[in-house]
């Protein structure tokens, strides 16, 4: 493998594989920080390259020092799923196969979860065959014709690696993406027709948020596009995914009905246009589109891209229709086949909970029913699941004592202190939650628990240590925010309270985080209180207030107070949207 500071991932690439490997090849191209430590921690033969922009020049450097029968490429950042190891070491007992391309799992997102997205990657070569890699970027094999012996297959197996480098967190610090760019930017500048080298630079402008700009270099690979080429059903997913970005739906339609021209069993592509019909309120289409990704199953591994649909995903949203269309029977039979599915993926226990609620279900056998689901792992973290399912369910009491079962099954942690403490103010209880906050004393909660604590002081009629509170908070809070508490804790003295800000732009900076801290209030407070905060809308210039009222309203429930807020956002400020009607339109057919 190829290597440049990659201490906080080689251990545990190396540590999946040390026992099936017989050497460790590593080409370092400039590691500054302990990378070749840990590498010689685990025997590797450690190689120096001067780094040149090539990766194919790299990976050829570490084949060549390699001398096994088998050469197995990973990188640091890589993973090899334990269960696959024994699938692995049969491969190499097939006497017609030189190239094996295997599964690569990429984590996206803030954290390793349910957010994976499928690619085939070549993985396992056999030696002295006259595979070599070309390309600056994004290297693909090439096979010396008179060294490789024409019998022997190419084959994909579903052999799991999984990736950690397109996390958010690894992808800032190495920069990746505008190393990327730099380096395809060059290549296309030789070749400008390079149709893999147009679609490999869209997706690095995609992960940058870029969607104008992927979706240009995706029209240019397109443009000789061969749907025999390995990467062709990836261009056609990328260019869907970048034009569902840009709300060009009508395009994103066409694409899709392309691909699925030359890919009739490309799940991808009906899950992204049944979604697309969900979205656009197109729901019986929607139905028909999820129930063919089922019946259609997983995609084969070269047309894989976003995991799961084929399984849980279409089932998950299946669920949700049914219960946004009040088909609780159908809504829940679904969320049962997404747990069947997949059943680590828990969200559909806070889509039976609420079934369970509008069908007016006890606490108690919601408790019991929830708690099934769990059987034998009934354990602090399924604790945390329950309480925090309760939590939505505004059900404080019993989130409380599910969180108190945590604790003792975990023990005490600055994220237990502060739901717990979160429960006990909505519960009113404001000195406890206090208690629970102020053990809270460093740490990415500290500063939640901070606000929270100013709010329970306000609530309890302690201004004065809520004044101290907010002082103190100065140094590491959002000064907007401190403003907003400090206009709060005036107007429930009744104090006079100047305008927080009389421009309309510099409004919208505040309108948000007014509304965050009035939802809080609505749960927390009592009714006369929250009546006297809505005051603080006063203090700014929006004539959107009355319309996020409205929605505040209808959100907990509170649906004639909605409708009321509505028609006074239309009446006095003529504002209101598509949601907004939708939500009356809801209300006026309950109420009949």
């Amino acid at each position: 493998m190829i290597v440049k500071n990659e201490e906080d991932n080689l251990e545990r690439c190396l540590e999946s594989v040390k026992d099936i490997v017989n050497e460790i090849i590593i080409v370092d191209t400039g590691s500054t920080d302990h990378t070749i430590e840990i590498a010689k921690k685990y025997g590797a033969k450690i190689f120096s390259f001067d780094w040149n922009n090539n990766f194919s020049d790299a990976r050829n450097f570490s084949i060549d020092k390699a001398s096994g029968e088998w050469i197995l490429i990973m990188d640091a950042d890589d993973e090899l799923e334990a269960q696959d190891k024994p699938k692995l070491l049969k491969l190499l007992n097939n006497p017609e196969v030189d190239v094996y391309f295997l599964q690569t799992l990429s984590y996206v997102g803030d954290k390793p979860g349910h957010d994976i997205v499928s690619n085939l990657n070549v993985r396992l070569i056999r030696n002295n065959k006259g595979i070599k890699f070309q390309g600056a970027i994004h290297e693909q094999i090439h096979i010396d014709s008179n060294n490789f012996n024409k019998n022997k297959k190419i084959c994909i197996e579903k052999v799991r690696f999984y990736h950690y480098g397109y996390l958010n967190k690894n992808i800032d610090t190495k920069k990746k993406r505008k190393r990327n760019i730099h380096i395809l930017e060059k290549l296309i500048k030789k070749d400008k027709n390079n149709g893999f080298n147009l679609f490999n630079l869209g997706n690095e402008y995609f992960a940058l948020g870029d969607y104008t700009s992927a979706l240009k270099y995706y029209k240019k690979s397109y443009k000789n596009f061969n749907p025999f080429i390995g990467y062709s059903p990836k261009l056609l997913l990328r260019m869907v995914m970048a034009l569902d970005e840009l709300n060009r739906h009508q395009e994103e339609f066409e694409i899709i009905e392309v691909g699925l021209k030359y890919y009739p069993n490309f799940t991808d592509l009906e899950f992204i246009k049944a979604s697309l019909n969900y979205k656009l309120g197109n729901y019986l289409n929607a139905i028909k589109g999820f129930k063919k990704c089922i019946s259609l199953g997983e995609p084969p591994l070269h047309l894989s891209f976003i995991v799961g649909v084929g399984s849980y995903r279409p089932n998950f949203a299946l669920s949700q229709i049914y219960f946004e269309l009040e088909d609780y029977n159908n809504a829940y039979y679904y969320s049962i086949e997404t747990l069947k599915s997949k059943p680590d993926f828990l969200v559909p226990l806070y889509t039976i909970s609420r079934i369970l609620a509008k069908e007016k279900y006890t606490s108690n056998e919601i408790r019991s029913k929830l708690e099934s689901f769990f059987g034998k792992n009934l354990n602090g973290f399924a604790y945390i699941t329950l309480a925090d399912i309760f939590f939505s369910l505004k059900k404080y009491d019993i989130a409380y004592d599910y969180l108190k079962k945590a604790e003792k099954n975990l023990g005490e942690n600055e994220k237990l202190f502060y739901f717990k403490g979160k429960c006990l103010l909505n519960l009113k209880k404001y000195k406890e939650a206090i208690k629970c906050f102020n053990k809270i004393k460093k740490g990415k909660y500290y500063e939640l628990a901070t606000y929270e604590k100013i709010l329970c002081n306000i609530l309890s009629t302690n201004f004065n240590n809520a004044v101290k509170l907010l002082m103190s908070a100065k140094k590491f809070c959002n000064s907007k925010t401190i403003e907003i508490y400090t206009a709060l804790s005036k107007i429930l003295q009744d104090k006079k309270c100047h305008p927080i800000s009389n421009n309309y732009e510099e409004s919208k900076e505040y309108v948000d985080l007014i509304f965050i801290l009035l939802e809080k209030l609505l749960i927390a407070s009592t009714p006369e209180i929250f009546e006297k905060s809505l005051q603080l809308l006063n203090l700014i210039e929006c004539d959107e207030v009355l319309l996020k009222l409205a929605k505040l309203y209808y959100y907990n429930g509170y649906y004639n107070l909605a409708y009321q807020e509505f028609i006074r956002s239309i009446k006095i400020f003529n504002k209101i949207d598509i949601e907004g009607l939708k939500m009356m339109m809801k209300i006026l057919y309950l109420n009949k």
